[in-house]
Order: C-alpha cells, then structure tokens, then sequence
C-alpha cells in the first residue's frame, strides 16, 4: 500500500512553506511573499519567491518552483516519499511504516544518504559496544565533550581494521560499489578488491544543513598510523566539501537569530564553542574558506566574525578569508586570540563569557590588517607602509558597494594621513586592472556556462511559449477555481491548448471540476508528483509555478494592472482565441478557395463560408462573448 492522499494532505497543511523553507534559505518580506537568494543555483540577485498565501515557491533565474514537497525533494534529491516522511516527522504526523509502503526504488543519491546515516550510526554505536570504542568515549571525554553533545554531533569511531565496516555493511545488503560511491571505502592499487577508508580513528560526522549525514571527518589516534592528523570523505554525489560547512545544521537557528555567523576551522573547535552556549558557529572543516561556503552562510545571516588561530597561518587565512567574505557582500570582523592558542583551547581555560568578549571586541578588517602590518614589521618602512596601504586598498576594492568604498577610503586616509584623491587614484588603478583582467575570465565564463546550459538544458518556462491569451486563461483558472473555469469552457473548447503541459493542466483541472471537488496550484503539483516520472513532473511543476507566480499578459498597459477584473480578463482572453479562431478558419478557406479555383471547381461555397466568417469575426469584435462560436458554423 501507498501512503494514503489523506495522509499526504495533512503532511502538507501542516508544513507550512515559509517556515520550511526559511530552515534553508535567508528569507526578506517583499509584498505578499517572500524573496532570498536561489538555493538550486548560484546567484547574488535575489530572484527566488516563496508565497505563504499559495503556499508554493517559484525562481525566476533557474525555474525551479512547486510547494512544500517538492522542495525537499529537489532539495535533498530524495523521492516524493522520503520528502512526505521527512515533513511528516518535522510536523509529529505518525505515517504508516515503511514496511507497509510501497516505496518505488530510491534514486542513488538517497541510497548513498541511507548508507551515510547507517555508517554514521556504526560508528556511534562502537563507542559504548567495542573495547576499542570505549578507548574512543575517553578520548571524546577527555577533550571535554559531554555525552550529550557526543551525541548531537554523532561522534563516533572507526574500528582499526582492514574491513570492519565492509562487513556490516554487506549485512545491510549494501553493495561494495555503493560504498565506494559514499566515500567509505578505497580500492587496493592491486586491484584485488577495496578496504575500509576510516580504521582506528576517532569520527566527526558531516551533516547537509537539513541534517542528514553526508560524509565523515575522521581524527588521528594512534601513534603509528601513518596518515595525517586528519582525513576527510572525498567527493561524492552528495558531497562538495567546498559546498557544505561543518555544524551548520546545528548552528543555522542562532546565526539566523543572532544575524552573524561565527567561522572557525575546525572541528574541535566549534564543537568546544558550541557546547559552551555559543551556538552560531560553524567550520570550513581544516580547509581553505570558497566563495559557495560565504554564500551558504550569507542564506542565514549577512554578518560574519571570523575567529582564527594566533598562528602565521592562521593569520594569512583570516586575511584571504576576509577578502572572499567581502567579495560577496557580507559584513565582516576578525577575532584575535592570544598566541598559542585556538578556539578548543581558548574556550575551555577561559570559558564562555571570555570567547564572549572576544568576540565581542573583534575588530574591523581595517585594523585586522593593520595589527598584521604591524606584527609583520611592514609599517616601520615606507616601502612597507606602501605595501600596507596597497593591501587595504585592495581589499577595498573588492566592496560592490560604491558608497561603502567611499567610506572606507576616507578612513584610510584618516588613519594613515594620505590624501584621499591619491587614494583614489590607486582604487582606480585596481578597479582598472581587474576589469581589464577580468574581460578574459568573463569570456571563459561564458564559454562555460554555455556548455553547461547545453549540458543541463536549463530550463526556459513552457508557459512562456503559449499565446498570452491562452497563459492568462490558465492563470485565472488557478487562482479563481471551478467558477472560472465552468466560465471559460463555456465560450472555447479544451483543444484550444495545445502545448503538451497545458493540455495536461488543462485535463487535471477539468477532472476536478466535472467532479465537484476541491483543488488548487498546490493540489496540482502534489497529484503530478505522486504520478509522472521525475523529469515529467518536475516541467509541470515548473509551468505551473510559473503561471503562479507570474504577472499576467494580456492586462499589460491596463491603468490599473493589479486590480484588473478576473471576469473582465477573462472575456478579454476568451476574445482574443476566438478572433484569432476565426482568422484562421479564414485562412484555411481560402487557401482552400485558391486551391479549387486552380482546379476549375466552383468556388461559392467558400465565398459563402467566407462572408459567413467575416460576418462571426465582427459580431466578436462588437458583440464580445454574445457573438455567435466560430467554430459551431463550419
């Protein structure tokens, strides 16, 4: 058995959009609805809506759009099942067991999902079953972590050998080749088979910012193993380690409610902190900050405070760090910890309300840079203060915001007694150089992401393709329901649409209607999703949200657009298909006409049928909807 429509109903009655979607994504008030930037593509322009009212979202970049299940299946790339059964235990909807289900096969990336979560539970549970894993416990209590958090970041541990996991994982019938695809196990140069990745190591698991477990961490323990302190997944169909930032599922609440996030490197470290009561921290994991990391934390918050070790290194991390965070538009500030010390250590001596009042006194990337300058011995020389100045100005010049340029220069100036109309000059110069840089580099853009449009065929809206008299039709029957649409088919016929995904909304909705019962957009998409096939339903979700959330046409240039009259509109439509109807009857008949006149046959029929339709064509123009049906006389 399926999971009953009654069951899915209430999944998404109870699922309200706006808070769903608002876990992911950085949401602002615009009107009606809700903007923030696309979580489907790359994009700096806000153009991804979310209506509370319909209860749908739709992007107006890539496409994509639907309602509260379909979201999580696009997604986290799960089944319309496991999108139902994830809002269903968000909402404590209690669904029929899995067993009683008939779950069509999972697509690869849900499997390699379930594999993650089945490893990651390994791996807990060899802490408290295993002597080895015991071993482990201590070493997680010794680093201060308390079994409660051990158990909210799922810490856990990889047994020291060749094949543990590969066993229990074969009785989970789960195949070698779908380990290898999660991460988990590496293939002998040999070629004689694979080993397990992690042995004898002390595991961090790596959640997706919805939670679910999509790599692994794993720390040194034992004294003769010859890896680094460190090794992390490699990349999987689920996993971009440059995409996904440690903690974040945790965090995302305090750093929406405390409008900034906390960056750190580690692993250790944001655990420390977090456990603390600091909770809006998250890590790039030991590796360098990306530009999809800033643009993650930018979805939940536009304030960033970036809290790096004392270190040389740590120094010219916080320094390239600074200027990728500025790069992309976010606010940003650097706390100093004392020498020697990183943010595990720091917050364990001193606690809470000292890392509090760290970061509380992080300074601007002004003064950062400057303390660095200074540390460097470079503002003791000319020559250095011009490489000093230089950087900052550098930075500067990563701001988009003109204004915001123009302030930091007049600090500058402020601070280092240089005229600002030489300070400019020399922003001026960057600006310059980097435009005419970058010409190359936006060529090769381009060049890329047009092989990457002919490679994902990026989606163009269907309903785009359709006369506006016709988009405007299906409009109105999804906003004003079985009236509207009793109305409109009482003038044209169904076949009027002729576009393959008009035609389908057009049956859906008519077998609503003919049946009396209830439906709307979200009615629509949810029956499509439950019956096509993935890249089916996913065209008709996307026409459908596009109807939604567009404007309509044929209202263009009216005086008042938003208040245009859905009757009015709809007669306007209904006339314009009718005329357009009748033209071409007229065509037809006279080619028609032209066609036995060639032949010699007579040629009054079709003079007659030819004043006939001129005679309807004007009776439409003058009389609207009382004109007589072109298509009843002939």
């Amino acid at each position: 058995m399926r999971i009953p429509d009654s069951k899915i109903d209430e999944v998404r009655s109870a699922s309200d959009i706006v808070d769903v979607i608002s876990s992911h994504v950085r949401l602002k008030k615009r009107g009606k609805n809700f903007v923030g930037l696309c979580p489907f593509h790359q994009e700096k322009t806000p153009s991804f809506n979310v209506s509370p009212e319909k209860q749908m979202y739709y992007c107006f970049g890539c496409g994509n759009g639907g309602n509260v299940i379909t979201f999580i299946t696009q997604l986290e790339k799960v089944s319309f099942i496991e999108a139902v059964r994830t809002l269903a235990e968000r909402a404590g909807i209690v669904l029929p067991s899995e067993s009683s289900v008939d779950v069509a096969e999972a697509t690869e990336s849900e499997k390699l999902y379930e594999i993650c979560r089945k490893a990651g539970l390994y791996f807990y549970e060899n802490l408290t079953t295993t002597v080895e894993g015991k071993l482990a416990l201590e070493y997680f209590h010794h680093r201060g972590f308390t079994d409660e958090t051990i158990r909210k970041f799922g810490l856990g541990y990889a047994m020291n050998s060749w094949d543990e996991l590969m066993k229990r994982m074969e009785r989970e019938n789960i195949s070698i080749d779908m380990l290898d695809k999660a991460g988990l196990v590496v293939k002998r140069d040999d070629g004689s088979g694979y080993y397990d990745r992690f042995r004898g190591r002390a595991m961090f698991p790596i959640f997706s910012p919805s939670g679910r477990t999509i790599a692994f961490g794993a720390r040194k323990m034992r004294e003769d193993d010859p890896l680094g302190k460190y090794i992390n997944s490699p990349e999987t169909p689920i996993h971009n380690k440059s995409r996904n930032l440690y903690g974040l599922f945790h965090a995302k609440e305090a750093i929406r409610e405390k409008e900034y996030a906390i960056l750190v490197e580690g692993y250790a470290d944001l655990i420390s902190v977090f456990q603390s009561g600091i909770q809006n921290i998250v890590a790039s994991s030991g590796t360098a900050l990306t530009e999809e990391q800033i643009q993650l934390v930018s979805r939940y918050a536009k304030n960033t405070t970036l809290v790096y070790d004392a270190d040389s290194a740590g120094s010219k991390a916080a320094l390239r760090g600074v200027d990728l965070i500025i790069e992309q538009g976010l606010e940003v500030k650097v706390a100093e910890l004392p020498a020697g010390e990183d943010p595990d250590s720091f917050v364990k001596k001193n606690g809470r309300d000292e890392f509090q009042k760290l970061l509380d006194e992080a300074v601007s990337f002004l003064d950062f840079k400057a303390r660095h300058f200074q540390a460097d011995g470079l503002l003791s020389t000319p020559e250095g203060q011009v490489r000093a100045v230089r950087s900052i100005v550098e930075t500067i010049a990563k701001m988009k915001d003109e204004l915001k340029r123009t302030f930091y220069i007049k600090s500058v100036s402020e601070k280092y007694g240089i005229y600002e109309s030489v300070l400019y000059r020399e922003l001026d110069r960057i600006l310059g150089h980097e435009r005419s840089q970058s010409q190359f580099a936006q060529r090769k853009e381009t060049a890329l992401a047009l092989d990457e449009t002919r490679a994902k065929q990026v989606y163009v809206p269907p309903a785009k393709e359709l006369p506006s008299a016709e988009r405007d039709l299906l409009k109105l029957m999804l906003e004003h329901g079985n009236e509207m649409v009793g109305f409109i088919f009482s003038h044209i016929e169904r076949e009027r649409f002729t576009h393959t995904q008009a035609q389908r909304l057009v049956e859906m909705i008519l077998g609503y209607a003919e049946s009396g019962r209830a439906w709307d957009a979200n009615t629509l998409i949810g029956e499509v999703d439950d019956a096509l096939p993935t890249g089916q339903a996913g065209d008709f979700r996307r026409f459908v949200a596009d109807l939604v959330f567009s404007k309509y046409e044929i209202s263009k240039g009216w005086s008042v657009l938003e208040e245009a009259d859905p009757a009015t509109l709809a007669e306007r439509c209904i006339l314009i298909i009718r005329k357009q109807q009748i033209v071409e009857l007229l065509e037809e008949n006279q080619r028609a006409m032209r066609e036995a006149s060639a032949r010699g046959e007579p040629v009054r029929e079709y003079l007659e049928r030819h004043q006939l339709l001129m005679s309807e064509k004007k009776e439409v123009e003058i009389g609207g909807l009382g004109g007589k049906n072109a298509s009843a006389s002939v």
